[in-house]
């Protein structure tokens, strides 16, 4: 099954939350309770929600990958803010994720980034570190709600900075 990396489309908004709540739901339950899995995914996935995604007000560059014409990961990079990096349950650990993230490190070293900056989910930290990113801190990330969530900040250098 080949994979194909690209540009999330704007009609894409309702599958891009259906991704991201997938993973959540399906691989980042063992991790967290299930108040921040609720509040990290609200169902059901709402108009407004799409709405939300397509307006894309933070003017976030958004990637999807495809295999056999289904959204299967889901990442999303603004400057040096590595924000998003999901696959679904069906698709991990088959390369999807990796070939999302170096699509993201190439997106923000076109952007003039030099690193990247993530807040980690504890799920998702060994694919990060196995990546090459390093953890920074331990935190918590708030969600939309208020609900806190633990997390993890983490930082990768891209490119070699101009001396």
């Amino acid at each position: 099954m080949p994979l194909l990396t690209r540009e999330m489309r704007s009609e894409e908004g309702r599958a891009f939350l259906e991704v991201h709540h997938a993973a959540v739901r399906g691989l980042a339950g063992k991790d967290y309770p299930s108040e921040v899995i609720e509040a990290w995914a609200p169902m059901p996935i709402t108009a407004q929600h799409v709405q939300a995604v397509k307006s894309n007000p933070d003017g976030q560059y958004r990637l999807v990958a495809e295999m056999d014409g289904r959204l299967v990961g889901i990442g999303v990079v603004r400057k040096s803010e590595l924000r998003a990096c999901y696959v679904t349950p069906s698709a991990s650990r088959r390369g999807v994720g990796s070939a999302l993230l170096l699509e993201i490190e190439r997106a923000a070293r076109e952007q003039g980034a030099t690193h990247l900056e993530a807040e980690s989910s504890l799920t998702a930290e060994p694919f990060y570190s196995r990546n090459g990113y390093l953890i920074h801190e331990r935190c918590e990330h708030v969600l939309r709600n208020g609900q806190p969530m633990a997390c993890v900040k983490m930082q990768k250098t891209i490119a070699l900075q101009n001396s």
